[in-house]
């Protein structure tokens, strides 16, 4: 009979490994397929259009030499943050204040909503005119295009929480801070993470965006600049370093969702 349950305890560790096993090599055998397409690539267009890997690696590690990339990287991740962080608490605080009333969700809701479908770049010139050229323009325009994602899944997180529940709690006397800390906000974790991790890359790419056309310093003015003198290794190596930021964003996320959701195995245990 005790020998059972340790069974069971060794399949379903030798299940766990071939698991990681299969997605772990599934990313690198992906990893590899994306190298030699981008090699195809760069052998079939020339170089002009489609910069080699090695090059493109080269240049990479010219530039952290240098220490530019650390320096570019920071002036994206500077603004992009600071964003993110202006746009995510309001997008948190608005719908927790909004619930309280029907009448101020409908007046409100729709106008959100109605704004949302701004394009956000198209205020750089006013916002270059307010502001001047620096990390301003390209604040308004990330924390615009953070706010209405935040926004957007809280909100659906907080009228997706079962609604006896909080019934319930009021008649054992909670009070509407608890409730809010302890249902509502623990229920719509779930949703709240969904949105970081869309709103985070669209954060860091609002940011290089904006660098394209007002900034000084950044990826994204790195970018440009190899663009205009039609350095295409130097394009590549900048949307290389793009690239790797977003992943060690979702990445970064994924672990703080794992800890924060650690009551619950199935969203624990689930990746994007």
């Amino acid at each position: 009979m005790t020998d059972i349950p340790a069974s069971m305890a060794d399949v379903s560790g030798s299940g766990a490994g071939s698991r990681k096993l299969l997605i772990y090599g599934g990313r690198l055998a992906l990893t590899l397929a994306l190298i030699a397409g981008w090699e195809y690539g760069a052998r079939t267009l020339g170089p002009l259009f489609f910069a080699p890997p090695l090059a493109t690696a080269e240049r990479l590690w010219a530039l952290a030499i240098s220490g530019q990339m650390l320096a570019d990287i920071l002036a994206t991740l500077r603004v992009a943050v600071a964003g993110f962080a202006i746009a995510g608490i309001v997008g948190v605080i608005l719908p927790f204040l909004l619930r309280r009333s029907a009448r101020a969700t409908e007046a409100i809701e729709p106008a959100v909503m109605f704004t949302m479908g701004i394009p956000k770049y198209a205020l750089a010139p006013w916002l270059i005119l307010w502001f001047g050229i620096g990390d301003m323009p390209k604040l308004v325009v990330v924390t615009l295009v953070v706010f209405y994602i935040v926004f957007i899944t809280t909100f659906a997180g907080i009228r997706g929480v079962d609604r006896r529940l909080i019934s319930m709690a009021r008649v054992i006397g909670a009070s509407e801070r608890r409730i809010s800390r302890e249902i509502i906000w623990t229920s719509l974790l779930p949703f709240f993470f969904t949105g970081l991790k869309i709103a985070f890359p669209r954060a860091v790419s609002a940011t290089i965006v904006g660098e394209f056309l007002v900034s000084t310093e950044g990826v994204g003015r790195y970018i440009e600049g190899a663009r205009q003198v039609s350095d295409t290794t130097g394009v590549f190596a900048g949307v290389v370093i793009a690239l790797a930021l977003v992943l060690t964003i979702n990445a970064i996320l994924n672990a703080i969702e794992r800890w924060a959701l650690r009551w619950r195995p199935v969203e624990r245990d689930m990746e994007l």
